[in-house]
């Protein structure tokens, strides 16, 4: 008498609430899924809001809260992460967890630390050139590493065999847009995407429609905006570029990523490393404004020169960021399309599609019990 085949035991991923943390996570679980594989996320009530991204995928929202502040707050924080660990503990449990994936952000602490409580194997991806705080804190406790540049920083003194470039996953939604850079003949609409992110993008929204509107009409005419804003004066500022000729989308948010991007001729957007990784695997050209301020700040700045140097695009720091620079930078662009071209090229040269199988390929050689590295 056959014997029933036991149910696979449960892949655990833990991700912060950001999607720069969280969309990784998603094309780890569904490549995952499509394997066979059970998986669940662990996150926070912001990685929650992401819908789309987790929709159809098992999912578990636990108390988060950062260790910033006085002492008042970090122990409030202590708190919350044991009560968090508490909760996930017990989840991992029940499921039957095998192994737990923290891809960084504080709200990945406390999962990672239930699952080691638990004896449980820990592999770490780090999106960045350097290991964010969560992991670096949970170094100590991880099997091993995946990393989606071939170095990283922060991981000094941890074994080099048990770090391994996989490359940084993007969502099925970049990964089916990927395409041939759309034509840019001399009359046709020149698309223009303008995107933030969950770092504060309000300067693009101050920034950007001033500076179109300086542009010449006939390159006015021309263009397809899709601007991503949220504040108050959004339907303002769709009438006043509409008033110059300038066919604009002005929403709070583009549930459409991967279709914006395919059709895009120029992104504008900030530099971190997931929307770097989108932007190379569809393979288009950027004008890189990375966050001033906050713990990201060199992360992005690193980014944006990176791929400033590899011909992927444009740095322009925002104290350098105005509607005059960005004005004569999208003139000279535009009118020199051949840049454009060169730019997605390089762009397209430099993506990973392949980044989700790489980082499931290792996380089967550690089910197996077999070391992070090819051995």
């Amino acid at each position: 008498m056959l014997r029933p085949t036991p149910p696979p035991a449960t892949i655990a991923l833990a991700a912060g609430g950001t999607g720069g943390h969280l969309f990784p996570a998603e094309a780890l679980a569904r490549e995952l899924l499509a394997r066979g594989h059970a998986a669940v996320i662990y996150t926070e009530r912001r990685g929650a809001a992401y819908t789309q991204a987790l929709e159809g995928l098992p999912h578990v929202v636990l108390p988060a809260r950062s260790l910033a502040g006085g002492i008042g707050g970090k122990l409030a924080a202590v708190a919350t992460i044991a009560r968090a660990a508490s909760q996930a503990r017990r989840d991992l449990k029940r499921r039957g967890a095998a192994l737990m994936v923290g891809f960084g952000g504080y709200p990945s602490f406390a999962p990672a630390l239930a699952a080691r409580s638990l004896g449980l194997p820990l592999l770490l991806h780090e999106q960045a050139t350097r290991l964010s705080l969560a992991n670096r804190q949970l170094l100590r406790f991880a099997s091993g590493v995946a990393t989606s540049f071939p170095g990283i920083e922060g991981a000094e003194g941890f074994d080099p065999a048990r770090i391994v470039e996989t490359g940084n996953p993007v969502r099925r939604a970049i990964l089916e847009a990927r395409a041939p850079y759309p034509p840019l003949a001399p009359d046709a609409p020149l698309r223009l995407l303008v995107v933030g992110g969950s770092q504060s993008a309000r300067v693009f929204g101050e920034i950007v429609p001033p500076a179109l509107l300086m542009l010449p009409e006939p390159v006015r005419a021309r263009l397809r905006l899709a601007l991503q804003y949220k504040g108050e004066d959004a339907g303002e500022i769709a009438a006043r570029l509409a008033a110059a000729g300038i066919h604009a989308e002005v929403q709070p948010f583009f549930d459409d990523m991967g279709a914006r991007l395919r059709d895009a001729h120029l992104v504008i957007t900030r530099a971190g490393a997931t929307t770097a990784a989108d932007l190379l695997t569809v393979g288009r050209p950027a004008i890189l404004v990375p966050i001033p301020q906050g713990g990201s700040r060199l992360e992005q700045r690193r980014n944006a020169e990176a791929l400033a140097a590899a011909g992927v695009g444009w740095c322009l720091p925002e104290p350098e960021l105005s509607a005059q620079s960005l004005a004569e930078m999208l003139d000279g662009l535009f009118a020199e399309p051949a840049r454009l071209q060169r730019a997605a090229q390089a762009a397209a040269a430099l993506g990973r599609p392949g980044a989700a199988a790489a980082l499931a390929d290792l996380v089967e050689r550690m089910l197996a019990g077999r070391p992070p590295a090819a051995d």
